[in-house]
């Protein structure tokens, strides 16, 4: 922005700059408009709503795109490179489809400028065109390349979230998925629970099939279990055979689901019949559980998994579910 600001000042000030009480007010009204905003940058809030960041966006383009064609085509299409600013900015914060929006106006001012600089005989064809290849590369090869870039570390950074055994989300995917589902709670006055599921005796299974049909089974219960609890939360390897589901909702619809997840996730037809344990800790919306925040959690995990180990001395194959 304040790049912006500073050409439109040089432009008030330039000999080639725009003429004309009507074309120099409008230059000193986007130059007020570029300071105020830089002024609110500084010391208000920083946008963080995607709205607010399309403003700025079609502010950018548009405030740069009018005030430097009031300039001489040759001293505007230097200007033209202040586009790649807004197109990173697409990249970052606002995703490919803003990003080709923006690509296609910028690259349509620099095609106008390069017909208005031959037209006015400023220069021949073959200049002109080279001129636009230019400018117009340089503006869309940096948005574009960080676009590449950006896609290619969020992806990892995705993987990196993804157990690779059972596709599922591993204990750093929970994590990064509870805070949300905690403000979803407590913000729509909904139960918070968490369900710790282990399967039993599968160092049996592993010992007797071999590791591989062990990583069968996991797979198995990975697969029912999300298909149960899924649509209500987040379903997380975290263990060898430890599972951990984080579940948003009405308070007696999820007690009915996980009171289920033994029975579901069981099946005596199966090649390699196993059970589960699971304990599950809820918070209903009224609770004083709330007043702690989210760091809540960590004491709602470990006492899930007391109740684990309860339902597995009591001779596995059951759920234990407590308030909080």
């Amino acid at each position: 922005m304040a790049l912006y600001a500073a050409v439109s000042m040089l432009m008030l000030a330039s000999p080639n700059g725009p003429t004309g009480s009507g074309p120099v007010a409008y230059v000193i009204f986007i130059l007020v408009l570029q300071c105020a905003a830089i002024v609110y940058l500084l010391f208000g809030p920083l946008p963080d709503r995607k709205w607010q960041v399309v403003t700025f966006l079609v502010f950018g383009d548009v405030g740069l795109a009018s005030v430097i064609l009031l300039d001489v085509p040759t001293s505007a299409l230097i200007g033209t490179f202040l586009f790649a600013l807004t197109g990173s900015m697409c990249t970052f914060f606002l995703g490919p489809r803003l990003l080709v929006a923006h690509l296609v106006f910028a690259n349509l001012v620099i095609v106008y400028i390069g017909a208005a600089a031959y037209v006015q005989g400023l220069w021949g064809p073959w200049d002109a065109i080279a001129a636009v290849l230019v400018a117009g590369g340089a503006t869309s090869g940096v948005p574009i390349f960080a676009q590449i870039a950006w896609s290619l570390v969020c992806e990892d950074a995705r993987q990196s979230e993804i157990d690779p055994l059972t596709r599922m989300k591993n204990r750093r995917g929970l994590q990064n998925a509870i805070e949300d589902l905690w403000s979803l709670a407590r913000g729509e006055r909904l139960a918070f629970v968490l369900v710790l599921v282990d399967i039993d005796r599968f160092k049996s299974v592993n010992d007797r099939y071999g590791h591989d049909q062990g990583d069968a089974v996991i797979v198995l219960v990975a697969d029912r279990l999300h298909g149960h609890l899924g649509k209500s939360g987040v379903v997380a390897r975290t263990g060898g055979e430890e599972f951990v589901a984080v579940l948003v909702g009405e308070s007696e619809q999820l007690c009915e689901l996980v009171l289920e997840v033994s029975g579901t996730l069981t099946d005596c037809s199966d090649p390699i019949p196993v059970t589960v344990s699971a304990g599950a800790i809820v918070i209903a919306p009224d609770s004083d559980a709330w007043t702690s925040g989210v760091d809540v959690v960590n004491d709602v995990t470990r006492a899930a998994d007391s109740l684990m180990y309860r339902a597995k001395a009591n001779g596995g194959n059951r759920t234990v579910l407590e308030s909080m």
